[in-house]
């Protein structure tokens, strides 16, 4: 048999045997006349780090900064970008921030520039609301999570006004203000966004609304749903579109306190904003109300910070509409 020996190699692995190691981190026998080594996991740093005890490592960027993978890998990855505001003076709601989703993303040693967009800013007198920011990860023109480019999550379409702008194009589009001619509610434009084949876009058109004067506005967009559309000359507001609901990324494993009722799951993202009130409510799909994932709601209520979500409309603009909630970066991995 021979003497017993120990050493150290080039990975600072214990050597035994002579000609074996064993790898006392993750127990993996390594035979080295081979030379087989064991595969480390992914590792990076970046952004506030989070382990809540689900087997996962978390990033959580709410501002620009750099993701820095030490250890190439895979991870899941949740981009949102900034919800657009809504209108003023029969004011559609906000559209939300386009949302990406990846799931076993490979991740390349680098460091990942990381830029989350701000929603719109509100509307303080009669006028069309104002577009969210992009949010993005990785540089222009580097090649990541195997696509060619950065991955990308467009900021939200504003709320249209009155009976002459309907709602603006973005990640999810725009509500209508209250009557406008087509093209109806502002479109999508996420879908699409990110050509690889392990990334999920998720947006949906504002809301559409045709009644043949100025009668209620239509609901913002919303990563899961369209926005709530509004057909002739009626009263209310529409509801924002549902938010899409990502599984494993609830808001406490990340600090953020839980946002029932703005999500029964406390895991949606990208919300619609809700419609300015036009007369009276009327239930269950024309009161206003932003969608679930932060969606801002009528009377100028603001889409929720970190989730995307789409200002509320406002009607008569007496003050401001609601701001858009600003974008944010999520990264996942085993611990």
């Amino acid at each position: 048999m021979g003497n017993r020996t120990s050493r150290r190699d080039r990975n600072n692995k214990t050597t035994v045997n002579a000609g074996h190691s064993l790898d006392y981190r993750s127990s993996d026998f390594v035979d080295e006349r081979g030379a087989v080594l064991p595969v480390l996991p992914f590792t990076a740093t970046g952004g506030t780090e989070y382990t809540p005890g689900n087997g996962y490592k978390y990033h959580k960027f709410t501002s620009n900064g750099n993701l820095v993978v030490t250890v190439e890998g895979a991870c899941d990855i949740l981009v949102v970008a900034g919800g657009g505001s809504g209108g003023n003076y029969y004011g559609g709601g906000g559209g939300a921030g386009g949302v990406a989703y990846g799931v076993d993303v490979p991740m390349p040693v680098a460091t990942h520039p990381v830029v989350v967009g701000a929603g719109g800013a509100a509307v303080n007198a009669t006028g069309i609301g104002l577009v969210g920011n992009n949010t993005t990860v990785g540089a222009p023109g580097v090649s990541i999570g195997g696509q060619p480019d950065y991955i990308v999550a467009k900021g939200g379409g504003y709320g249209g006004r009155g009976t002459t702008t309907g709602g603006g194009a973005g990640g999810s589009g725009g509500g209508d203000g209250g009557g406008n001619s087509p093209p109806y509610g502002g479109l999508a434009t996420q879908p699409g966004t990110n050509p690889s084949p392990v990334i999920t876009d998720y947006g949906f058109p504002g809301g559409w609304s045709y009644p043949s004067g100025g009668y209620a506005p239509a609901g913002g967009g919303g990563a899961g749903a369209q926005g709530v559309n509004i057909t002739g000359n009626i009263p209310g507001a529409g509801n924002g579109g549902v938010g899409v609901a990502i599984p494993g990324f609830e808001y406490p494993l990340v600090g953020m306190s839980p946002y029932s009722p703005l999500s029964p799951s406390n895991n949606h993202y990208g919300g619609g904003g809700g419609a300015g009130m036009y007369g009276s409510p009327v239930a269950p799909d024309r009161t206003g109300t932003g969608g679930y994932g932060g969606g801002g709601g009528d009377d100028g209520i603001p889409g929720t910070n970190y989730l995307g979500g789409g200002g509320g409309g406002k009607h008569p603009p007496g003050s401001s509409s609601g701001k858009g909630g600003d974008g944010i970066v999520i990264v996942r991995y085993l611990a």
